[in-house]
């Protein structure tokens, strides 16, 4: 099951609210959490949850060895970290990146207990051996607090990578406020609709562009934009979505992007998106580093090959994520006041080439394709600039082509909110206006939301 599914958000999400809600304990809570995040992960797959609940009591029984061992044996500490590790990669293998097994093997799923959420899950459960490790949280020793924190289905999906030392205050006490639901609301509608509406839009294009048998030079660009755009909107859509539902089962936690910004050039642009699983990696290094500079831009390089084999192991991201860590590790050897001095102008075109040339890589299958997209991107053998199916899918998703601009473009977005703030401010009439406004927004979102999903399930 996943979020987008009819099934999930008409049915299995407001039930679980409605139950949490009929009692203040957060015991109660939990458990309901716990039963419903069950039917949510097993749907279609009921025995492999067997296997996902086993995964929690082994986080269980290593946090407490390594709660015990840290002080005394480092090393011993560091052993059970070692395996939990091994534990998880042999889940994310399983899970994540199932189809590396035959299809007739017992090992390939082919629909795997969390979808999009396998990597998700096996990122959030080594962060809890590794902060217990480091010492940036304690051991627990209640078992069915941990559960809640390993299998809750708002934890599974999609980023963030929250961390237990941060949930588990709210595990053991929180409460569902009005503001939280309508907050949560508002969030997991604007989320569905980038996962439904948007994200498919911006795939269209990409397809057009980048799959016609003659390579053009719009075609080139403008379908590898599209492309960026279709991972940026159903990563951020999954987010929000997640963030959305958390606040409806009263949890609050941080953001896992950020506005995309070239202020720390390419290194800032990369942790624009994914800032919470960057910050593990970042953690389980810098207990290698030690304020080294230069050990510390090596393991930026291999930080950034792990997280690219994270999302998919195969060469075009191994590939990408050395050019990747090539650059930031780079980046990382200039001293800050000489990249202060660079014109945002000239790190906005550096950025945004780089950015595209190196992670263009991911969208192909082999070096053949990657290396005629590439030439075609400069007007190499490109007979014509656009082609006519490109035209027609761009001029029949041109709203949303705005619509999704709007969205990433922060001098655009910070222009409409200043906008909306300033007519909410303005009078009494206004702020009702607004707040109408975006009530009948969210609400056609919905609709359009459930009518497409609709759609494409009956189709």
């Amino acid at each position: 099951m996943v979020y987008s599914e009819l099934l999930f958000f008409l049915g299995v999400l407001p039930v679980s609210v409605l139950l949490s809600s009929m009692d203040r304990s957060a015991e109660y809570k939990n458990l309901i959490l716990i039963i419903t995040s069950a039917a949510f992960i097993s749907w279609g797959k009921p025995l492999w949850c067997l296997l996902i609940f086993a995964s929690s009591v082994s986080e269980y029984l290593i946090g407490l060895g390594i709660g015990k061992l840290r002080v005394n044996s480092r090393a011993a500490a560091g052993a059970l970290l070692a395996l939990d590790g091994a534990v998880n990669i042999g889940l994310f293998i399983l899970f994540a990146q199932n189809s590396l097994f035959p299809e007739d093997s017992v090992f390939h799923l082919k629909d795997a207990v969390i979808p999009m959420g396998a990597a998700w899950y096996t990122a959030k459960g080594f962060s809890y051996s590794l902060d217990v490790f480091s010492g940036r949280c304690k051991a627990e020793k209640n078992y069915f607090c941990l559960l809640t924190y390993m299998v809750s289905y708002h934890f599974v999906m999609a980023g963030p990578v929250v961390r237990y030392g941060d949930m588990e205050p709210q595990i053991r006490k929180r409460s569902i406020t009005g503001k939280k639901l309508s907050d949560g609301l508002d969030r997991f509608v604007a989320g569905l609709a980038k996962y439904v509406i948007l994200a498919p839009a911006f795939g269209r294009i990409a397809t057009a562009g980048l799959e016609h048998k003659d390579t053009t030079l719009a075609g080139s660009w403008i379908g590898m934009l599209a492309y960026f755009g279709e991972c940026w909107f159903t990563f951020t859509a999954l987010c929000d979505m997640a963030k959305g539902i958390g606040l409806l089962a009263g949890f609050e936690y941080e953001e896992n992007y950020r506005d995309l910004s070239v202020k720390d050039m390419l290194t800032g642009f990369v942790k624009s998106a994914n800032t919470t699983l960057i910050r593990l990696f970042e953690d389980f290094f810098r207990m290698f580093t030690k304020g080294n500079d230069f050990f510390a831009a090596v393991c930026t390089l291999i930080g950034c090959v792990l997280i690219a084999l994270w999302y998919k192991i195969g060469y075009p991201f191994l590939a990408a994520g050395i050019a990747l860590g090539a650059v930031l590790m780079i980046e990382r050897l200039v001293p800050e006041n000489a990249k202060k001095k660079i014109p945002a102008a000239v790190k906005a075109l550096y950025v945004f080439l780089l950015a595209t040339v190196i992670l263009g890589a991911i969208r192909f299958s082999g070096l053949e394709e990657y290396k005629s997209w590439l030439l075609s991107l400069f007007g190499s053998g490109n007979e014509y600039i656009l082609t006519k199916a490109l035209k027609k899918v761009l001029l029949e998703n041109l709203y949303l082509v705005i619509i999704g601009f709007c969205c990433v473009c922060v001098p655009v977005k910070s222009l409409l909110k200043k906008g909306v703030k300033g007519i909410e401010e303005s009078s009494p009439q206004g702020m009702g206006i607004m707040r109408v406004g975006r009530t009948a927004a969210l609400a056609a979102m919905l609709l359009m939301s459930v009518i497409t999903l609709a759609a494409h399930k009956v189709g």
